[in-house]
């Protein structure tokens, strides 16, 4: 039977009408309450000391009788126990096997016709701890304006790249600002440290200011270690936030309630924007999600502020964020390397020397590589700073060299120099040749061959070779050995004839046209 419960305002009323001198039927009458209802009322307020001539009703006295309530039918026990038992087996294989949430093995049972309620089934999962249970929810105090930031990488879907024609996922880089709620949308298809910084980039640039705190997921190419205390990020990241001013923290691993006004945002931002949508590339998305951040997300009303976030954004937030310069900001590549034995380091494919006073071969150094330089530090000291290199190029400082090699490097070919002067004019000519240019020590080992051809062909075969293959500009001496293998260098230079003679059957280039025999036989 159904029953109607007893309000504190219309216990009020009926005391009231009790002190105005109403008889019981006239206030059931009034009230729309029983009789025996308005005269258990009346019997426990003259109980607590209310009387038709004493003072007004407290409201100690009221919260009393509000207490007491009104009993209820009794409630018929729904036997789920009985009803899921045989489904058990079932049940357990859809939570952990097909991973289905309650509500869709609620609507398989009923198509099975084993209908209970979702309190019901919940219950009965709870009862054999198939699931974990849920942890109370505090609300946190919100931040003040400008305070902090969220960031997280979710999947949007798939794009048809039209450079390769084929299809490629789509990810989003999502900024919240924590007070307003104002969100920016950057769509990327990958999650390396230029993306993100070319995310977080763009979204200083559309708030026109920075936060002082950002808290991030545990992406790669942030946090190099993910620890709930003590997280490591990478030198890349750490050093833009350095540059930026903004303080950087990471959310615990599989912790959404750490940063919850993006978590929610994701799924937000993947049914609202991407599905459904129509997008040429991917900067025609970045161009329409900038234009739905400012337009359909910036202007809705809030589920939690109940406010658009575009205008609390603009009222509030933004003068209190960090200045933002608008400078493009150049991206370091830090990296580990290993002084070798020659004191250079490989970086990227290319050769850079290291000071040898400042770290000896064979000790660790850490790498700083962006578009133009490359910054070589030593225990937290610069040692050295190179030119970039392409790929296979290298960069050599012979002042890097111990001072013990430094006679090698420098008056080891003055040496050579003065033993090709001893052997001919030609091989003096042609040492002088092969060691011009910034770097002579550099080709010491061609310098000794050199020296060796004198040695295993004579004196005067070699001056002969060297004065043939100045004569042709061939300073090269793996092709000098050449000459004297197959004793080339007596040959006399082959010169090109002044005049060619005239062929015996040379005919002049009119004989080649048939126009004039085509007309006359036309």
């Amino acid at each position: 039977m159904a029953y109607k419960g007893v309000l504190r305002v219309e216990i009020s009323e009926l005391i009231r009408r009790w002190r105005a001198g109403h008889s019981q039927r006239r206030i059931a009458t009034g009230t729309g309450l029983s009789r025996d209802t308005v005269s258990r009322y009346i019997a426990a307020a003259q109980a607590l000391g209310v009387s038709r001539e004493g003072p007004e009703l407290s409201e100690e006295q009221l919260s009393r009788l509000a207490a007491i309530g009104q009993p209820g039918p009794r409630q018929v026990e729904t036997p789920s126990e009985e009803l899921l038992a045989p489904w058990a087996d079932q049940i357990h294989r859809w939570l952990t096997g097909d991973r289905l949430q309650l509500t869709r093995i609620q609507e398989l049972l009923g198509q099975r016709d084993c209908r209970v309620s979702y309190a019901s089934l919940q219950r009965f999962v709870a009862r054999r701890h198939w699931r974990r249970p849920r942890r109370l929810t505090v609300r946190m105090e919100d931040t003040p304006p400008g305070e902090v930031a969220e960031m997280d990488f979710g999947r949007l879907g798939l794009l048809h790249d039209p450079a390769t024609g084929r299809r490629r996922a789509v990810y989003a880089l999502l900024v919240v600002l924590g007070y307003s709620r104002h969100s920016f949308l950057w769509p990327t298809s990958n999650q390396k440290l230029e993306d993100v910084i070319a995310g977080l980039e763009a979204a200083w640039a559309c708030f026109g200011g920075i936060p002082k705190y950002l808290v991030i997921d545990n992406c790669p190419p942030a946090v190099a270690t993910a620890d709930p205390l003590h997280p490591v990020f990478t030198r890349g990241f750490l050093e833009y936030s350095q540059h930026r001013g903004f303080i950087v923290d990471s959310a615990r691993a599989r912790h959404p309630k750490d940063k919850p006004k993006v978590e929610r945002s994701v799924p937000y931002t993947r049914e609202r924007f991407f599905k459904g949508g129509e997008f040429r590339d991917l900067a025609d998305v970045r161009d329409q999600a900038r234009r739905w951040c400012r337009d359909v997300a910036g202007l809705r009303i809030h589920g939690t502020t109940y406010r658009q976030p575009l205008v609390v954004f603009q009222d509030e937030e933004r003068q209190a964020l960090l200045p933002w310069d608008g400078e493009p900001y150049e991206i370091a590549d830090w990296r580990e390397a290993k002084v070798h034995q020659d004191h250079h380091i490989q970086c990227l494919q290319s050769l850079y020397s290291v000071p040898s006073s400042l770290c000896p071969p064979g000790q660790k150094v850490e790498v700083r590589v962006d578009s133009k330089l490359v910054r070589i530090y030593h225990r937290g000291q610069l040692i050295k700073t190179h030119v970039r290199q392409p790929r296979g190029g290298r960069s050599t400082d012979p002042n890097d060299y111990p001072a013990e090699l430094s006679a090698y490097t420098t008056r080891a070919p003055d040496r050579i120099k003065a033993s090709a002067k001893e052997l001919g004019p030609s091989v003096a000519e042609f040492a002088e040749r092969l060691f011009e240019g910034p770097l002579p020590w550099a080709k010491v080992r061609q310098g000794h061959k050199l020296l060796r051809l004198g040695e295993r062909y004579t004196a005067k075969r070699l001056d002969a070779a060297c004065r043939r293959a100045l004569e042709v500009d061939l300073v090269d001496v793996t092709r000098l050995e050449r000459i004297l293998v197959q004793a080339l260098e007596e040959e006399a230079t082959p010169q090109a004839p002044e005049s060619l003679p005239k062929g015996r059957f040379a005919r002049p280039g009119s004989a080649f046209s048939h126009t004039n025999q085509y007309r006359r036989t036309a």
